[in-house]
């Protein structure tokens, strides 16, 4: 049962470009009050006059004077312990932006600290509210391609030239695998299975900075199925998420399928939900006709069901899609492709 009453008063901590986002949403969301935000920067200011809501200077002033139920962090990731950790202490809800840290020791103290303050955390892997990943999980599990052996995923984008002057985006830490595959690993753990073990390799190849590019990861996952992810943020291409769902305006909007799952009855492109089968089911076989069947979906805005969701979870009246646990088994597993690549060995999440 929720204790409060009317409804949730929301902060964002961070209004970079994705905080402002999330700023946004909160201003224009009826079932939510936003009641302040907190950034270091000059952009602070701007965004506070423009949604008609006060700028604080620091996370302890929105904490202690604007006095949300709960907070959305979009700090850098570095930043996510000391920020997170402010809110929980005094009982105040979380919404962070992946990953929930950079370390998993980092995440695994979160985690402890949501529980002795009974205060939840909602960790931002957005994706998991899409109608298209709902769907999908739906699909798998009610075994339409038969049982899943094999999944693929091809994430391939040209970040421009200037995305890298910002100097903490060429150096390690900083590359495709921490800021961009945590999402297609935490889809794989949310629509396949636990990962069992990680082979990675990694390449500077693509730009020559300390950062990976390209980078090829193998998994295993509890289930028995297999599965690669082939990443480059430094190759022209339309395969990707944002580019094929149109989840971010900027990116060029193609219809080119980044994830394959191959199953014994069939297999699935996603995230447009093409099933591929044979037209005869009780004669398969590679000579045999096979057909493409488009299951159709209402489409929805992710983030804004994410926030609802959040709504939900101040209230207590449900439980984080994403807690923290969750969050940092992702995190972990996104994690093991760099100790795999460094160590040349299977890795264990």
């Amino acid at each position: 049962m929720s204790g409060l009453i009317g409804k949730p008063r929301i902060g964002v901590i961070g209004v970079g470009w994705i905080g402002y986002r999330h700023a946004k949403y909160c201003a224009s969301n009826a079932n939510c009050e936003l009641v302040g935000i907190s950034d270091p920067g000059p952009v602070a200011s701007k965004v506070a006059a423009e949604l008609g809501v006060p700028s604080f200077g620091s996370v302890d002033d929105l904490l202690d004077r604007a006095r949300p139920d709960g907070v959305i962090i979009s700090t850098p990731t570095q930043l996510h312990l000391e920020t997170v950790g402010a809110a929980l202490k005094r009982g105040v809800a979380v919404l962070i932006e992946k990953p929930i840290a950079d370390t998993v020791a980092d995440a695994r103290m979160l985690v402890e600290l949501a529980k002795r303050n009974d205060t939840p955390i909602l960790v931002g892997h957005h994706r998991r509210h899409n109608s298209a990943v709902k769907a999908t999980r739906e699909l798998l599990n009610a075994g339409e391609i038969g049982r899943l052996l094999a999944v693929n995923v091809l994430w391939a984008v040209k970040k421009p030239d200037d995305y890298f002057d910002v100097s903490w985006r060429r150096e390690k830490g900083a590359g495709p695998v921490l800021i961009n595959l945590i999402h297609e690993i935490d889809l794989l753990r949310h629509l396949c299975g636990e990962i069992e073990t990680v082979s990675a390799i990694v390449s500077s190849e693509g730009r020559g900075n300390s950062v990976e590019d390209p980078v090829v990861a193998m998994l295993k996952f509890n289930s028995g199925a297999i599965g690669t992810i082939t990443a480059s943020d430094a190759s022209p291409a339309p395969w990707s998420w944002d580019s094929t769902t149109g989840e971010n305006p900027l990116i060029y909007q193609g219809r080119e399928n980044a994830f394959r799952f191959l199953g014994s009855k069939g297999s699935l492109e996603f995230p447009d939900l093409f099933i591929w089968r044979y037209v005869d089911q009780k004669k398969p076989g590679w000579l045999a006709p096979i057909s493409r069947e488009s299951r159709i979906i209402q489409q929805n805005e992710a983030y804004i069901a994410q926030l609802d969701h959040f709504c939900r979870v101040i209230q207590r009246e449900e439980l984080p899609l994403i807690d923290g646990e969750d969050g940092l088994s992702t995190l972990a597993a996104t994690l093991s492709i760099h100790k795999a690549a460094e160590a040349g060995l299977l890795v264990n999440p």
